[in-house]
């Protein structure tokens, strides 16, 4: 692994505020600038960004570009990890925060481990009871936010009265990540130029990986125009 700093993003991370470290509950999305938003305005301040150079798609936080995931939820809210998780990744932790984007990896597994420490108090503190639900499809507008395992993700669903969905908007991980990823390749590749072009593609594919594990499918084959 190329041991360099590749991140120099202007607003740097964000992420779904949660006490307790959790992925699916929380009441404001803030930034590592200490810029807090309700998670329900998303809209307002997520602005859809048109690459014309590429098929993809990218999105900006208040006319910024920023960093989701696991690396971004370790760096602004490693405190509230499990006690036992923060005991047995004691020397990992004292890496973060960090602005290498290699280490969004080690912020994953130490997530894992946090997910299964959770996990288990939550099995022997709950008590599991059947249940049954009741669904009146009415007209309204439904918004949520979650940590996915690749970063915060948005969804908006706009229901008719018949239970239909006349829109939606959904927000993922890779596009949120996308002008971060393209510019951090341009840095790896001006630091690193002297490298062969095997070596270099080869660390190329790593940074991506790094970045988004749902994108190295992608990544398995990579055409670069050598100029």
């Amino acid at each position: 692994m190329l041991q360099t700093v590749l991140n120099a993003m202007k607003l740097g991370y964000l992420r779904l505020t949660i006490p307790d470290f959790n992925f699916y509950q929380g009441n404001h999305i803030c930034t590592s600038r200490f810029v807090c938003i309700p998670w329900q305005q998303y809209g307002k301040y997520l602005k859809h960004i048109v690459l014309p150079y590429s098929q993809a798609s990218a999105y900006k936080f208040r006319g910024e570009n920023y960093m989701v995931g696991a690396l971004a939820r370790i760096n602004l809210n490693e405190a509230y990890l499990h006690p036992k998780t923060r005991k047995d990744t004691k020397n990992a932790l004292m890496i973060f925060p960090s602005k290498n984007v290699f280490y969004n990896n080690l912020a994953q597994a130490i997530e894992m481990l946090h997910a299964i420490d959770a996990s288990m108090d939550i099995l022997k503190k709950t008590t599991f009871r059947q249940e049954s639900t009741m669904v009146n499809s009415k007209a309204g507008q439904g918004v949520g936010v979650i940590e996915a395992p690749r970063g915060t993700l948005y969804y908006r669903v706009d229901i008719a009265n018949d239970g239909t969905i006349q829109d939606a908007d959904i927000v993922v991980p890779t596009g949120q990540n996308q002008i971060n990823i393209e510019q951090d390749i341009a840095a790896l590749v001006e630091k690193h130029i002297s490298l062969s072009k095997e070596k270099l593609q080869i660390e190329i594919e790593k940074l991506i990986r790094a970045y988004d594990p749902c994108m190295s499918c992608a990544a398995h084959f990579l055409k670069i125009d050598w100029q």
